[in-house]
């Protein structure tokens, strides 16, 4: 292999591993673009094509950037950054005549490898990395040891990586937390998924279509049952006759819990989603210190959700009205859940009662859609006509829905002209928010107080991990009531077409909690204990943030530093002290090794010692096999014992692997060579030699 192409190689190796985890990100024309780059320069080092010319290099990346403008545009974005360092790679390889150019490739590879977070902070993203570093590492020895074989150039990658890794943990630990992503880059293709703030026909169903999570829940001990699996995201209050939108007409507000009830508190991963809802259960009342509780009970982050969230919630639970079959007075009939767990929560500000409160939002709502939809108005006043109650009213619209042969399907068709008019009286087909969104209406015109949640139902439950995840699928939406004595109680119109949701996910998967994990097959086990695994460790890597850092800084007894203003400043300080510190150690351990004494070379120095008080001296440009010819030709009779003690400390230095008993041998020898020295023609030992 010539000196260009063990440079190469290991280089191009490192590029294509570097940016393979972008490839689906990336438009096919860059993908093609580095294909083709790299490509020719692997079949040059075969044909000896020429490298092109600057004009050319410079032409190619003026093509590039067009195209990386034409494509993104104005976005400047992870995928607009990432596009741009896939152009740089592709092109660099043109340039590494000079060992500065290959060096620089070599850091653009490092700096693509960290982009990889852009996309995922998984488990399986992060052993990927730590993979990529491991082949750019060896592209890195190849530049500066080109003659070095293969494997002499992996041993020193790996050990050059194991070094690192402890001043990885080290600055993981102690380097102060970033508020936002690395250099404040957002990707806005991420997020995009989950619920926004406008509810219309088919926002729901566009979502049932994706599967992938939109979070995690883990319970601290015993979970709900399946039907007080209701995640509350955001809560619409103002409709205009086809879209309902959120209108916050409350001041955040922490309620207080004064009366028992049934509690579950629980841990949520929730994926970004570029919202600022937070996911919660039916009923949140203690959320994370940094978030937002309304008074209309609702989880809110003070900014979008850019990034992976971790947080801790505390909700009341409580079952479905389908299950219980009771009324608001309690009395056992088909009606909807009292919730009396909620009769200490003031839903309204101090100086503003919750039912005027919501007598306001359901006028604005009857108002603003006054000229919509007039069929499903008038179909209302008529099913209530002998009516009285709210609760009789609400067995009225549900039992309309249960006995009209509504269907509950993911392909309703496109609705024209008044939306619930449509729905109510000829298609008669619809998902959630279809049923949501006509039961709410007429309750309203109703003079029922009533608004739209938008949320999750459900949760696939892991049995190796014991939490649930909740995947974008299962998006869901319900109604709230107004009751002038619990307050806003959960109705679920779907649930009287369609109760079998209940307890299945839209993916077939039961919301029941599986008590272990011999119900599901091979492939299924593996995927939930693969799963767990990376729960575990998203959980502790994202969830490492500025509050565990300061816990843990509490620990070591730093608890008054972790407290200061000026934090950043000395957790920076400290981890560059720990980590010069630690560089420090590294370095004498280096120099101890390097110190310490050579068995082989110890012993041959003693025999070159020996053989120097008999004046036969090792020059410095002297060879060992040269010296030893020299020492045989002045000393005949010690020819043999020389040449066999040079050959062994030879095979010892040289040769990878010799057996154990060499160095013995070759120490024995040196400490029983004790030749003496030639005596002058007249000396008494020349005599005893001639005679």
């Amino acid at each position: 292999m010539t000196k260009e192409s063990a440079i190469v190689v290991p280089i191009i190796c490192a590029l294509v591993v570097a940016i393979a985890p972008h490839t689906f990100g990336l438009p096919l024309w860059i993908n093609a673009w580095c294909l083709v780059m790299w490509g020719y320069m692997l079949v040059r080092l075969k044909t000896g094509w020429p490298l092109p010319s600057a004009r050319i290099r410079y032409g190619l990346t003026f093509t590039g950037m067009i195209g990386l403008l034409l494509t993104y545009r104005v976005q400047i974005g992870a995928d607009a950054f990432i596009g741009l360092l896939a152009l740089m790679a592709a092109i660099k390889p043109f340039e590494m005549a000079t060992h500065r150019h290959q060096m620089i490739t070599v850091l653009l590879t490092y700096f693509i490898i960290i982009t990889s977070l852009f996309r995922s902070e998984s488990m399986f993203i992060v052993l990927y990395m730590f993979f990529s570093v491991f082949i750019t590492t060896i592209a890195l020895v190849r530049i500066n040891a080109p003659e070095d074989k293969l494997q002499e150039s992996v041993k020193l990658g790996s050990k050059i990586l194991a070094q690192a890794i402890p001043l990885m943990v080290l600055l993981f630990l102690l380097f102060p937390r970033l508020p936002g992503s690395l250099f404040g880059i957002q990707d806005k293709s991420l997020g995009q998924t989950g619920f926004s703030d406008r509810l219309s026909p088919g926002s729901v169903t566009r979502m049932a279509q994706d599967h992938t999570p939109a979070f995690r829940a883990e319970f601290r001990g015993p979970g709900p049952a399946s039907t007080q699996l209701y995640w509350k995201g955001v809560v619409f209050q103002k409709f205009d006759g086809k879209t309902w939108t959120p209108q916050e007409m409350e001041q955040p507000s922490l309620p207080t819990l004064i009366s028992p009830g049934e509690t579950h508190t629980y841990t949520i991963l929730l994926e970004p989603h570029n919202s600022i809802w937070l996911m919660a259960l039916d009923k949140p009342i203690k959320g994370p210190a940094w978030a937002l509780l309304t008074a209309g009970q609702v989880l809110k982050s003070q900014r979008p959700v850019k990034k992976r969230l971790q947080y801790t919630v505390t909700s009341l639970t409580r079952d479905s009205f389908m299950i219980t079959k009771k009324n608001l007075t309690g009395a056992d009939t088909e009606g909807i859940v009292p919730d009396s767990s909620d009769t200490s929560i003031d839903p309204s500000p101090p100086h503003i009662s919750g039912q005027i409160l919501a007598q306001k939002m359901a006028a604005s709502i009857i108002s603003t859609a006054k000229t919509k939809n007039p069929r499903t108005r008038a179909l209302a006043r008529t099913l209530v006509k002998k009516t009285a109650s709210p609760t009789e009213k609400i067995q009225a619209l549900l039992a309309y829905f249960k006995e009209n042969q509504f269907i509950y399907t993911l392909n309703p068709p496109e609705a024209h002209g008044h939306p619930i008019d449509f729905f109510l009286f000829e298609s008669k087909t619809g998902y959630c928010e279809h049923f949501a969104s006509a039961f709410a209406f007429m309750m309203n015109v109703l003079e029922v107080p009533a608004r739209v949640v938008g949320g999750y139902l459900g949760g696939e439950h892991n049995p190796y991990g014991n939490y649930l995840t909740i995947r974008q699928s299962y998006a869901h939406a319900w109604v709230e009531i107004f009751d002038p004595k619990n307050g806003w109680v959960r109705v679920d119109p779907t649930m009287a077409v369609a109760p079998e949701r209940m307890e299945t996910n839209p993916d077939g998967s039961s919301t029941a909690l599986q008590p272990s994990a011999g119900l599901f097959s091979f492939s299924q086990r593996l995927t939930f204990a693969l799963d767990a695994a990376n729960m575990r460790w998203e959980a502790w890597f994202t969830g490492y943030s500025y509050f565990e850092q300061k816990a843990f800084l509490e620990k070591l007894g730093l608890g008054k530093w972790a407290g200061f203003t000026g934090t950043p400043l000395i957790l920076s300080l400290l981890a560059l002290g720990a980590l010069a510190g630690f560089s420090s150690v590294l370095v004498w351990l280096f120099q101890l090794r390097r110190d310490r004494p050579d068995p082989v070379q110890q012993a041959y120095g003693l025999f070159c010692r020996r053989l120097d008080k008999l004046g036969l001296t090792k020059r410095l440009d002297q060879g060992a096999i040269d010296f030893a010819k020299t020492s045989g030709k002045t000393r005949p009779d010690l020819q043999t014992t020389i040449r066999t003690i040079t050959d062994l400390y030879v095979q010892l230095r040289f040769q990878k692997k010799c057996p154990d008993t060499t160095l013995a041998e070759f120490k024995d020898r040196i400490k029983n060579f004790n030749p003496k020295p030639v005596q002058s023609p007249g000396s008494t030992l020349s005599k005893d030699i001639t005679h």
